[in-house]
């Protein structure tokens, strides 16, 4: 697992952030976070790239961060939205899928929610820090109670 602080230059973050953080951003709601199964908590997501395809406009706020690491395949992207809530809700631990894979999740902003990897390993969510670990580590989110909301992007790659 790698943790990188300022992850993109400040005017490419500043980019990113006023992109994704816009009430109007067109965030789909989520009933599960980890799988069908797992009622803890909903989420809101927005697809970016899925299916070896790109599938709407945003496209070009993957670019910088897969410019910084080596790849040669692009799986999907997605941007994640959790809401506020009043007590941390630690959702199921889940892998983005059962194939080789690594996964960059890019923090937008910061807050007390974090990522929580079952070696027991806990991630925050600081604004313009990536973490790169192996697809096959079992990860949960875990919701923020100091922000409105916490913004990510989860990116699968090759």
């Amino acid at each position: 697992m790698e943790i990188i602080k300022n992850f993109l230059p400040k005017p490419l973050f500043e980019t990113i952030e006023t992109i994704t953080m816009k009430s109007d951003f067109p965030y789909k709601y989520e009933a599960t976070t980890a799988d069908q199964n797992d009622n803890s908590y909903f989420f809101f997501c927005h697809m970016i790239f899925k299916n070896g395809r790109p599938t709407d406009w945003l496209m070009p706020i993957v670019y910088p961060l897969m410019a910084k690491v080596e790849h040669s395949e692009l799986i999907r992207a997605k941007v994640n939205l959790y809401t506020k809530t009043p007590k941390p809700i630690v959702t199921g631990f889940h892998i983005d899928g059962d194939f080789d894979h690594k996964v960059l999740l890019y923090s937008v902003n910061t807050n007390n929610g974090y990522t929580f990897f079952e070696n027991g390993e806990k991630v925050p969510s600081i604004a313009n820090q990536a973490v790169i670990f192996d697809g096959k580590l079992q990860h949960s989110s875990v919701t923020q109670t100091d922000e409105n909301v916490r913004v990510n992007i989860n990116i699968n790659f090759k």
